[in-house]
């Protein structure tokens, strides 16, 4: 076999300006992306937690204040409507007690909205508010809210429940609560989740609670274009004051009555 002299080889191409050009704006690319859906996302959700965390801390407050009593989730009596966020924002920075209520409106997006909220409210002329408390059936075998009681700490008050079960000399301003005592494990009780829904928006009794991850996953279902809040998960405020992400599994149960969605002891 005759061997090529070496220089009837072909020359190998040298790596040009173009080429470098070219990796260059592909690497970019890629990390521009990397930083859209994956570093974006982890910013949206740290911001999320910190509005929880600041929620949980006004919580606290609030219960210092009114004989270690949490603020119902809903009243929805006669005239009387109210929500346990309007009840939150006069703890949430100093002066918005005395704050009016556009005041009060203008400053609750910075902690009562997920920036990851994609349900349009606020194109509705709403304030979005895009978390609730894990709601209370206000059922007989439940009542009065107790460490044995396998439901929820989001009470939701209404002409019927109140009558029967806020007793003969229970106003609307002095509706029986629950008190952070009776909660004997608040590291895995629930006080807060998101809950992003067209509805769910700021003052409103409406969505201020959340039964479930069933009912929490909802607006995502009906949205197939949407992935879930968290790629998947959910922040959740706990009664102790921390922050957790969960999937519907690792809330312990996928319906009420159960895992952080309940009271009950040792759950």
């Amino acid at each position: 076999m005759k061997l090529k002299p070496a220089n009837e080889f072909p020359t190998p191409r040298a790596f040009s300006r173009v080429d470098l050009l070219a990796v260059i704006f592909t690497t970019t690319l890629l990390v521009a992306w990397v930083v859209v859906t994956h570093v974006g996302a982890i910013g949206r959700q740290v911001r999320c937690a910190s509005n929880l965390s600041a929620l949980g801390k006004a919580m606290h407050e609030y219960a210092n204040e009114h004989d270690d009593g949490l603020p119902a989730a809903s009243i929805n009596c006669g005239s009387k409507q109210s929500s346990w966020d309007l009840k939150l924002l006069p703890y949430l920075m100093p002066g918005l007690a005395k704050a009016n209520s556009g005041d009060l409106f203008a400053q609750a997006p910075r902690w009562i909205v997920c920036p990851s909220d994609i349900s349009g409210n606020a194109t509705q002329g709403h304030t979005p508010r895009s978390y609730a408390m894990p709601v209370n059936d206000m059922a007989a075998n439940n009542w009065p809210p107790s460490p044995e009681s396998a439901t929820g700490v989001g009470l939701d008050w209404n002409d019927g429940n109140a009558a029967a079960l806020g007793g003969p000399d229970a106003t609307p301003e002095k509706l029986p609560a629950v008190k952070l005592s009776i909660v004997t494990n608040p590291a895995h009780t629930g006080l807060l989740t998101e809950f992003i829904d067209p509805i769910n928006h700021m003052g409103s009794y409406q969505a201020a609670s959340v039964w479930n991850p069933i009912e929490q996953q909802g607006f995502f279902n009906a949205n197939t274009n949407y992935d879930y809040c968290h790629r998947g998960e959910f922040n959740y405020l706990m009664v102790d004051g921390h922050v957790e992400r969960l999937s519907a599994l690792q809330t312990g149960s996928l319906v009420s009555g159960a895992g952080i969605w309940s009271i009950r002891k040792g759950d």
